[in-house]
């Protein structure tokens, strides 16, 4: 079987796409837009990504921070004490619920 050639004339190519364009100009920017949206999503992610990073680095050193400080305020170690109260039959836990922002 023989092998067929294509020859493919680039010039006549880029001639038939320039009068393409030239015939519906608006084909630029929308052309344009369309790569454009998925970049600009891609940034916006990248930037959200690392603003909540960041927050969650903040987040643990508060924690960090407020977790030497209840160590220095209990230098014993004793860790966490339950303190309780015979109520209605149910034990109440007087420890908060979450620890206190600086």
């Amino acid at each position: 079987m023989a092998k067929k050639t294509v020859t493919v004339d680039f010039a006549k190519l880029a001639n038939q796409r320039a009068e393409f364009v030239k015939e519906n100009p608006w084909l630029i920017p929308a052309g344009l837009a369309i790569q454009m949206i998925p970049l600009a999503l891609l940034i916006h992610g990248h930037v959200k990504t690392n603003i909540y990073k960041k927050r969650l680095q903040i987040e643990r050193e508060k924690t960090k921070q407020l977790a030497l400080q209840l160590q220095n305020d209990h230098p014993h170690g004793h860790g966490h004490h339950r303190h309780h109260s015979k109520h209605d039959g149910n034990y109440r836990n007087f420890e908060s619920p979450a620890p206190r922002q600086l």
